[in-house]
């Protein structure tokens, strides 16, 4: 038995809870989606009911995705990239096309993703491009901080964000023309982005201002995730992945053990986290990410996205239709 897994049933006997062990056997169980779309998003607004995006599929669950049925696709033409749902009918969608011409969408729905319409735009911030240039740009991620906050990043440095819960999305301006692969909140004042390149930009007001941080690599980053203000990973490229507790000002480098691009990240508190990545590359880390160990999983799939409810119950997906559940079932 490997230390990690030690630690993590001796933590398992202390919180008397065994879906808090990352390594124990058994604990990410396979679903099946019905699909073999490149799963790209994830959402779920309680422990039932769930969304899963990617490619011209999207799907939803209302038992934990135990079952997964296939909803109408937004649109014939449109590869869906993420999704984000507030509650049980508020949701967003990002999308582009699927034969690639330059087109990008944000989509909203609010009959828990039956039908879908553009969301509003604002006019565009002075610096920040035309519209039907800025439509050009692909939006990659989104991300909520509450019910009325949240951001969605994309190709060339592209920022969009919402002060009212999603009715309105105006461009930010961003302090590099970079590709952003993800973003992170904690409130309505404070997120983080990265991208290309090592690129990490950080806001504390909203996003009126973003600043880059010195991130110590250039390696590309994929994903970002932040428990709280200060403390906040970042992984990607070459199994990179970065930690700091003081809001970004400094990053330290972590071992992963690993050399395959990492594509998502998720911390649930007491130094619980995971990392997901390509290759069915699942990693699991019960100090903070001082040791991180593999968790075999049952796949070869590159594993895009993770989202967790609570440190109990969560999620991952990714190529091929594979969605995984970490917990026990409903």
């Amino acid at each position: 038995m490997s230390p990690l897994l030690r630690l993590t049933l001796a933590l398992s006997l202390c919180l008397g809870s065994p879906a808090a062990v990352p390594t124990q056997p058994g604990a990410w169980r396979a679903q099946k989606s019905g699909t073999l779309a490149r799963l790209s998003g994830v959402s779920f607004a309680d422990r039932g009911r769930g969304w899963a995006v990617g490619g011209g599929a999207l799907l939803a669950t209302e038992d934990g995705g135990e079952t997964w049925r296939r909803l109408p696709a937004p649109g014939a033409d449109l590869a869906l990239r993420d999704v984000s749902f507030l509650d049980a009918r508020r949701g967003f969608a990002l999308g582009d096309d699927a034969l690639g011409r330059p087109r990008s969408a944000l989509l909203a729905s609010e009959d828990g993703g039956v039908s879908w319409r553009e969301a509003e735009r604002a006019e565009a911030v002075a610096g920040t491009g035309d519209a039907p240039l800025s439509r050009r740009r692909v939006l990659l991620r989104l991300c909520f901080a509450g019910e009325r906050a949240g951001w969605a990043c994309g190709e060339l440095g592209r920022i969009l964000a919402t002060r009212d819960g999603g009715r309105t999305w105006q461009e930010q301006r961003s302090p590099v023309g970079k590709i952003l692969y993800d973003v992170t909140a904690v409130d309505e004042r404070r997120a983080w982005i990265v991208g290309a390149g090592g690129a990490i930009l950080r806001t504390v007001d909203g996003g009126a201002n973003w600043e880059a941080l010195a991130a110590g690599t250039s390696e590309g980053l994929r994903a970002v995730h932040f428990l709280d203000a200060r403390r906040g990973w970042a992984a990607g490229a070459g199994g990179t992945i970065l930690a700091t507790e003081d809001g970004g000002d400094h990053w330290r480098r972590q071992e992963s053990g690993s050399r395959v691009t990492l594509n998502a990240v998720a911390f649930t508190g007491m130094g619980v986290g995971w990392a997901g990545g390509d290759r069915g590359t699942l990693l699991g880390t019960v100090d903070g990410g001082r040791n991180w160990e593999r968790v075999a999983l049952p796949t070869s799939a590159n594993l895009t996205r993770l989202y967790f409810l609570a440190p109990d119950c969560g999620w991952v997906v990714g190529t091929s239709g594979a969605i995984f559940k970490y917990g026990k079932s409903p």
